[in-house]
């Protein structure tokens, strides 16, 4: 699977944006620092006949009518006006570039999320997944997956109605979520189709994380809020391997889920 993220070009951009926000950012410091070593070097002049030739009083003698004088100070105002707004503008574009940013991100991430169950959808498989299968191929390390499937889940709609299989849907991802780590992903397939994709995780590791579900539907069905409604899963564990695609991975697990599916009839 290919890591191909739509993030990139976006991100691409926004590195080119702050580079040139910040290369306008120094253009002003250096012209500040221009403007300040002429004010300097103007200075040092006035204090050279000190310095150099032992002059111990220095005397300026200037002449400048009112409308000279004036033009002085407004030159000093527009200056320093100038810079102020300029180092404004530069913090207002950075702040820009990093708010679009954060927004895109968001709303990148809600691409990824399916909105009933608020787990991520088949459509983000390559964005969540793609890094961490190139991270197995590159380091050998572990990622399980758990392909789960709602037992009889047609009977809920039609015994129960669409809003209680939502219901079901939800409540299922949310166990699912509840029974994994921060560092492992659950994936909506479709339908009532579920995967987990566990992490630096053995089998052993794997058949916890199957304890924990099963632990947790026990005690769904317990309280159910659906009279007469008895849950169950069936799921398929499966190693991936390095030397296989991501879908013939996905293919075994499917298939060991649906032989768990057979056996429970």
């Amino acid at each position: 699977m290919a890591d191909n993220t739509p993030s990139k070009p976006f991100s691409r951009l926004l590195r080119e944006r702050l580079t040139a926000v910040e290369r306008r950012d120094w253009e002003l410091w250096i012209l500040s620092l221009v403007i300040v070593g002429v004010l300097t070097a103007g200075l040092f002049f006035v204090l050279l006949p000190s310095v150099f030739y032992g002059v111990e009083d220095i005397k300026i003698q200037a002449q400048l009518s009112p409308q000279l004088l004036l033009g002085l100070i407004v030159l000093i105002l527009l200056v320093i006006s100038y810079l102020v707004s300029k180092q404004i503008q530069i913090r207002s574009l950075r702040i820009r570039s990093i708010s679009e940013a954060w927004d895109f991100e968001l709303s990148h991430v809600r691409m990824l999320v399916d909105p009933l169950t608020q787990v991520f959808n088949r459509e983000s498989l390559q964005d969540v997944l793609g890094k961490e299968i190139k991270r197995v191929q590159r380091r050998q390390s572990l990622l399980i997956f758990l392909y789960i499937d709602i037992d009889n889940f047609k009977m809920v709609n039609s015994k129960y109605g669409h809003l209680s299989g939502d219901l079901v849907l939800a409540e299922v991802g949310s166990l699912l979520k509840q029974s994994v780590r921060g560092s492992d992903y659950v994936v909506r397939m479709g339908g009532d189709e579920f995967l987990l994709a566990l992490v630096d995780t053995n089998l052993a590791g794997a058949d916890i994380v199957k304890a924990r579900i099963t632990k947790g539907l026990d005690e769904w069905n317990q309280n159910s809020p659906l009279p007469g409604l008895q849950l169950s899963l069936s799921s398929g564990i499966q190693e991936f391997e390095p030397s296989k695609s991501f879908d013939e991975v996905l293919a075994e697990a499917d298939a060991k889920m649906y032989a768990e599916k057979r056996a429970n009839i």
